[in-house]
């Protein structure tokens, strides 16, 4: 006696998901005989399986030929349809083995892409070693991105550039850090001698990073405050969402950046690329420690901040004053 399953099945219930795969290697096969070799079937086996699957639609789903086969418009359909189950196939494959991966995080502390991501990593490391059951997940992100998850609770504290001054978070700034000029190894950066002035910066293309980032602020209240500029009265030629496809606009030619000390310096000796001195004060901004207002942190949260306020590496933030009167 047949399964409720198959009874299901006869009445034209539902493909299953091999029948969904013969669909989908017909609708781009030229031959059934090509289209059983791709399926590893004999092509009298396909040719029953193809019999089935159109006996529980009621209709035929490819016409044969002398010269191969084609889909009816039916069979259009039916592909059409068989290639959304299988994209709801992958999704639900995924999402079950996301329960399987799923990572019980201990301490969740956001951290930006430049100073955030240089130190984190290494102190999550010491902080481990030290601390054998502790399970630390670092979310990486843009600023806004990460003061907005701090608001909603989702991050125990996080590292970011610049002072964010937004209601809901509190900031302690870790230390002070610059931004770094970089351009192409060709004219007329290459050509410069000394420092370059404003008024020919502002002639120069520029690649700009992620614009509403704390960063952006700094360079942006710099140049208003000494010379009434906007960031706009900039030669602006791109916005290039991370440091990695700034680095790469610069080696190609497109224009001159400023990255954060830490990026700039994983590229010191990186061929197409020199630094260039401006005819400004040092670009300052602070690296701060910021937590949410609303909620008061785990102790464990509070162990690692307070392990990372210890070791950051000697000399990794900079000491003089002027970094702090001018930031």
């Amino acid at each position: 006696m047949p399964s409720d399953a198959e009874c299901h099945r006869r009445r034209g219930g539902f493909m299953l998901f091999d029948d969904i795969e013969v669909l989908l290697v017909l609708s781009k096969a030229k031959s059934l005989s090509q289209a059983a070799g791709q399926l590893y079937m004999s092509r009298p086996g396909l040719s029953q399986k193809i019999a089935a699957i159109e006996k529980q639609l009621g209709t035929s789903l490819i016409n044969r030929t002398s010269t191969g086969i084609s889909l009816t418009q039916a069979g259009k359909v039916a592909v059409k349809f068989a290639q959304n189950m299988a994209d709801m196939e992958r999704v639900m494959a995924s999402q079950i083995a996301a329960i399987d991966e799923h990572f019980p995080a201990s301490i969740t502390v956001g951290m930006s892409y430049a100073d955030g991501v240089t130190l984190l990593p290494r102190l999550v490391a010491l902080y481990v070693r030290e601390n054998p059951e502790a399970r630390v997940h670092l979310d990486a992100g843009y600023e806004p991105e990460l003061v907005q998850k701090l608001k909603d609770g989702e991050l125990d504290f996080a590292i970011l550039e610049n002072q964010p001054t937004e209601p809901g978070i509190v900031t302690e700034v870790l230390g002070y850090k610059r931004l770094v000029f970089l351009a192409p190894d060709k004219a007329p950066y290459n050509q410069a001698v000394g420092s370059v002035p404003i008024e020919t910066l502002l002639k120069w293309p520029m690649i700009v990073y992620e614009w509403h980032s704390g960063r952006h602020m700094v360079g942006n209240r710099h140049f208003r405050e000494r010379y009434g500029l906007s960031l706009r009265d900039h030669n602006m030629v791109g916005c290039f969402d991370t440091h990695e496809a700034m680095v790469e606009g610069v080696k190609a030619g497109l224009g001159w950046a400023t990255l954060p000390e830490c990026i700039a310096s994983r590229y010191r000796n990186e061929p197409g690329i020199i630094r260039f001195k401006v005819a400004t004060d040092t670009m300052w901004y602070p690296v701060s420690l910021t937590w949410p207002s609303s909620c008061s942190p785990s102790d464990e949260a509070r162990d690692f901040a307070n392990f990372v306020r210890e070791n950051i590496p000697e000399g990794y933030f900079a000491n003089s004053t002027e970094a702090q009167l001018r930031s």
